[in-house]
């Protein structure tokens, strides 16, 4: 038995040395992307990310396959050849925000914010925060979402619900760039959403990604451009125990490849005492900004993987 334990100890060992290597690696690798990426001229690194994009949608690589299928469900009354056109929209628009990455991670806050060539609907941001309810801000992958949490924490206090990035090292590049102009970052757990309660008992902002697949019991199934998709109950929960406001706020990308911020209002249905009222206001708040520039929209994201039997979807 003790022959026995000392092994398994030294291959838990063994595995956890290389599980450090690795992740170091990757670190060493990201950081050096993010520099490369900030540093040279913005049309020179879209280019090249455009060149990238254009050679992974050329070998239907997985990202590919899963933006094919999510707009084959979400819009599946546009003809097949449109359907394609918005995919490869979408991928072009996925890598000019792969090519933004080192702008939004490294960048200080001052300078990201002079990428912001103007800012819609800031009426209703300012409108929600006087009615002294506190205020949830919808945050859907839309555009480049990384730009919103420093506009937002410019304006107002903000808590920020984050989830661990497994890599520490990548994990700390991304924190830091989150807690830009005093942003708190709070875990995706009980404790977390307790800081949450309190921001909004506080009258301040708190944002949320509100399409993300939940994880096991936090959310139930809501359609989503006509199908069902598991959603999250953090914010219809969050609304009935504080009456806060909810708005979405995105940034949408220019033709001169700078952005423009728009805030608009939730759909009304988001308030409803009714939970599966409250979810599709929910959903339906989401899609009204995805229709504002659909290209834009994460559609790689597997946002349709269960089904509503909590089975994974096939060909997928």
């Amino acid at each position: 038995m003790t022959s026995v334990s000392r092994d398994r100890d030294t291959t838990d060992s063994k595995e956890s040395a290389g599980r450090r290597f690795a992740n170091s690696a990757i670190t060493v690798a990201f950081r050096a992307l993010l520099y490369v990426c900030a540093a040279l001229p913005r049309r020179l690194v879209h280019f090249l990310a455009s060149c990238a994009g254009w050679l992974a949608w050329q070998f239907k690589t997985t990202p590919r396959k899963i933006t094919e299928r999510n707009i084959a469900i979400a819009f599946p009354e546009l003809p097949i050849s449109e359907q394609r056109h918005l995919a490869r929209a979408s991928f072009r628009q996925l890598c000019w925000s792969a090519a933004d990455v080192g702008l939004s991670l490294l960048w200080s806050a001052e300078r990201l914010m002079s990428c912001v060539s103007s800012v819609v609907g800031e009426e209703h941001l300012h409108a929600s925060v006087a009615e002294g309810r506190g205020v949830i801000a919808l945050v859907p992958h839309l555009g480049n979402w990384e730009l919103v949490g420093p506009y937002l924490a410019a304006q107002y206090p903000m808590t920020t619900l984050y989830k661990e990035i497994n890599i520490p090292g990548v994990n700390d590049i991304v924190l830091r760039a989150r807690q830009r102009n005093g942003n708190v970052l709070v875990p995706a757990n009980k404790s977390g959403v307790r800081a949450l309660l309190k921001a909004l008992n506080s009258r301040e902002l708190v944002a949320i990604l509100p399409d993300q697949v939940p994880s096991s019991g936090g959310g139930e199934f809501a359609p989503f451009f006509g199908e069902p998709a598991l959603t999250m109950t953090l914010v219809s929960k969050l609304i009935k125990r504080n009456s806060s406001k909810a708005i979405c706020v995105y940034a949408l990308r220019q033709a001169d490849k700078n952005y423009q911020i728009v805030i608009r209002p939730a759909d009304e249905g988001i308030y409803s005492s009714d939970s599966s009222s409250a979810l599709l206001g929910l959903n339906k708040s989401v899609e009204q900004c995805v229709l504002d520039c659909p290209e834009q929209y994460q559609w790689e994201y597997k946002r349709y993987k269960y089904l509503p039997d909590l089975s994974r979807r096939k060909y997928y």
